[in-house]
Formats: C-alpha cells, structure tokens, sequence
C-alpha cells in the first residue's frame, strides 16, 4: 500500500508524540509491574466516528464553495477584462476581488481548524473517560504498541456515537 505525503505525515504527527510519551512514561510503568495499559485505533476512532464524518463532509462543502467563489471571481474578472477599461480601473477590480477570495480563503481555513481542534478534543475526552471507567492508567495508539495493552477502541468508538455531530454545535 503507497502513501501519499499527508498520510505519511498523519501518521508521523500521531506516531513520533505516542512514542516520545511512551519513552517517557515507560520507566515509571516498568518499576510498578502493576499499570493497565490501554490501546485505541485512532483511525478506526475517526473513521466510526459520526461526528467526524459530518465535520469532514462541512468542511468539504466549504472548500467546494471556495473553489466555486475562484472560479465566478475568474468570471467576473475576465468580463471586466474584455471592456475598455484603463490599467488602473483592472488592477483596482483585480485587488477588490482578492480581497473577497482571501476573506473567503480564511473563512473556510478558520472553519477547518475549528473542526479539527473539536474532533480531536472530543476523541480526546472519549478515549479519558472509557480509560477511567477501565481502570486504565495510560492509553496509547495501538500503533505504537507491539504486544499487549486493553483494546478500549470499541468502548470509545460506542461513547463517541453517543455524542451530538461536532458540525452542528455552536461555540
């Protein structure tokens, strides 16, 4: 299986902090003999999540809406182009027009940043609360695990479903 360049760089954003975690902590663990360690599949999670799904598809129409303001500001200036109009009066169309492509530009990556932070702290909360309920004292990516450690993934994966889609919350 090929990965692209952001699927590689998904997993090294998951993977390299689960790891560093999973150094620091591991002394301490290893001393007790007695810790419960827990495991999640984070894709799986992101994947059964509705929430997420319904962010994902928000954010999806939000970038079609910004590829379709391009393309009717393209329109506009290619009409505005095709008058007798002096340098000055297109480059002046041609700014006010950014303008409107850039606020729109900002608006979906504020809406896409906002989604993610709020999957993510609710994956987050999910994963905190089934471990309490678990009695687990550390939970990592199952990824960065090679043998052992609880499965919490579908416990998680039932709590997350409970919850209201992330798109429709208001802040």
């Amino acid at each position: 299986m090929a990965y692209g360049v952001k699927e590689i760089l998904k997993m090294t954003r998951i993977i390299v902090p689960v790891l560093i975690m999973f150094l620091s902590f591991w002394p301490a663990y290893a001393q007790t003999g007695s810790s419960k360690i827990g495991v999640v599949d984070g894709e799986k999670l992101f994947d059964q999540y509705p929430g997420a799904q319904d962010a994902t598809k928000k954010i999806s129409d939000a970038q079609d809406e910004l590829r379709n303001a391009i393309t009717e500001t393209e329109k506009i200036y290619a009409e505005f182009e095709k008058q007798k109009k002096s340098e000055a009066e297109k480059l002046t169309k041609k700014k006010e027009l950014q303008v409107k492509i850039d606020a729109k530009a900002q608006e979906t990556k504020t809406l896409i940043e906002s989604l993610s932070v709020k999957i993510e702290d609710e994956i987050l909360a999910a994963i905190k609360k089934t471990a309490s309920e678990k009695g687990l004292d550390v939970v990592f990516d199952k990824r960065a695990v090679l043998v052992g450690g609880t499965d919490i993934t579908d416990a998680v994966s039932e709590a997350l479903k409970k919850k209201p889609p992330i798109a429709e919350k208001k802040e």
